[in-house]
């Protein structure tokens, strides 16, 4: 029993002398390169920022990735080098910063920090000026609404899943589906499927669904179901350049599709001098700008698709004062390319209205 106890006491005050050595040596490794900084890195689009790296091991080679590509690589590293990051080089919006040494015996420690790189824009404030007022019908919870060839299309959802989601081509006189005889154009969707935004691009109408990451493609006469193409995540607006499809997904992410296959092209971040702005909805393109209605908001973003900055942002709520009455929130935005005029309504609102932007 005495020899047990010893043994005991002899492991114990090892392990008392070895920690300090054993810390030590822990330390070192995580300390083997690091950002001269403690806190992640915001900046503005346009600036050129020096990113100090400290380096405490004999490190045979340095990599500095930022988004996945190496932007630095030094064999044999100072302890102390300096790389100079020019925000042009790079989108605006949320980046990994991503620093690796390699020491001398191969083995790599990895060090990472987050990067935001904001828009050198502060949006100018728009307003609206309210003209003419259209029907609209109170059942439709609008998802989408455009224009194709000088006429109305609409894409509604579905919250209270009663199978009311689908996608039609609009009496404006009347705001309820077109009828010419004894043909309605319109499509609805399964009671399973959301639906969501609309855009029309070579006569063929494409509509997202919420959360079945699905877009159907419909012929604009007919309205058959041409296709089904797929897609990851969720689905909110959708608009098009008059090439490429442009969705929004809920957050502030907008993400270019190619119209055959929808696969993903590009993505952009749309940001403003302060930060990101999520919740992007339902989308329209005009005149080389997209609008996005902001969820929940009476206010709409108008963003430069090539970065993704916000040039301004658009106060609509005299037009919800105006239309909203005992429906939900402002969402839906249509440009009629043959007349140059824009309409804007909201889910189960009553009223469509003309609108000229007062910028």
């Amino acid at each position: 029993m005495k020899k047990i106890i010893i043994w005991v006491l002899v492991l114990g005050l090892l392990a008392g002398f070895l920690a300090p050595f054993i810390s030590s040596s822990a330390d070192e490794t995580s300390q083997a390169a690091t950002f001269g900084f403690k806190e992640n890195l915001a900046t503005t689009y346009g600036k050129t920022i020096p990113v100090p790296l400290q380096i405490s091991a004999n490190c045979s080679n340095l990599i500095l990735k930022i988004a996945d590509s190496v932007v630095l690589e030094v064999k044999k590293p100072k302890k102390k080098e300096l790389y100079f990051l020019d925000t042009k080089d790079f989108k605006i919006g949320a980046f990994l910063l991503d620093l690796q040494v390699t020491d001398a015996n191969g083995n790599t420690y990895t060090e990472q920090r987050n990067l935001r790189i904001l828009s050198d824009i502060k949006p100018e404030r728009w307003s609206l000026k309210l003209g003419a007022s259209y029907e609209h019908n109170s059942k439709n919870y609008t998802q989408g609404l455009t224009f194709w060839n000088g006429e109305l299309y609409e894409s509604t959802g579905d919250p209270n899943q009663d199978g009311s989601s689908m996608v039609a081509k609009i009496n404006m006189n009347t705001g309820e589906a077109l009828q010419k005889g004894s043909t309605t154009f319109q499509q609805k969707l399964d009671a399973s499927k959301f639906g969501e935004g609309i855009a029309v691009l070579n006569d063929q109408i494409y509509q997202l669904t919420w959360k079945n990451q699905q877009c159907f493609v419909y012929d604009t006469q007919t309205f058959q179901l041409k296709k089904e193409l797929s897609y990851s995540g969720e689905g909110w607006g959708l608009c098009t350049d008059g090439k490429q499809l442009i969705m929004s997904d809920g957050t502030e992410r907008l993400t270019f599709r190619d119209p055959n296959t929808f696969q993903s092209l590009r993505t952009i971040e749309v940001y403003t001098d302060q930060g990101p702005l999520p919740q992007l909805n339902e989308l329209e393109y005009i005149d080389g700008l997209i609008y996005a209605n902001i969820y929940t908001t009476n206010f709409v973003a108008v963003i430069e698709p090539v970065l993704g900055r916000v040039i301004a942002l658009i106060d609509a709520g005299n037009l919800v004062t105006a239309g909203k009455g005992s429906g939900e929130v402002l969402n839906g935005i249509a440009h009629n390319p043959k007349t140059g005029k824009i309409y804007m309504t909201g889910k189960f609102w009553s009223k469509m209205f003309e609108v000229s932007i007062i910028k």
